[in-house]
């Protein structure tokens, strides 16, 4: 089959290889979200394991605000402690979100980055 006979074919068949491309594309792009959307955290944890995990107070919580190089960096977020500190660049005194080290940063996290700190971050402990 010669270049020309497979142009005269496409030519032809266009509406057949759009619709085929077309539903090519829509197929990838699904499948492409679904995995994107439907990643795992990377540390699950059971009920019962939440359950043990230390309480902290806005006090105590205070003291893990990424000022004290010594000690890890906490971000409590809707009831739950996170350790950020594989993230410290960010967290740490002088990151971009020190901001929401050491405290209870949910109104600031539910407008933008809960989800980011959900998935990325092992929860810790617990808000009393």
């Amino acid at each position: 089959m010669e270049f020309k006979d497979i142009k005269s074919l496409l030519i032809k068949n266009k509406t057949k290889v759009l619709t085929a491309l077309l539903a090519f594309l829509i197929v990838a792009g699904g499948t492409f979200a679904w995995f994107l959307f439907n990643s795992q955290p990377v540390v699950a944890q059971t009920q019962a394991q939440v359950a043990e995990l230390p309480r902290f107070t806005a006090d105590e919580l205070s003291a893990y605000d990424g000022s004290n190089p010594d000690n890890p960096i906490y971000i409590g977020y809707q009831g739950k402690v996170y350790d950020v500190t594989a993230g410290k660049d960010y967290y740490q005194l002088g990151g971009s979100y020190h901001y929401l080290a050491g405290k209870d940063s949910t109104k600031d996290l539910n407008l933008f980055g809960g989800d980011i700190i959900k998935r990325e971050y092992p929860v810790f402990g617990l808000l009393k």
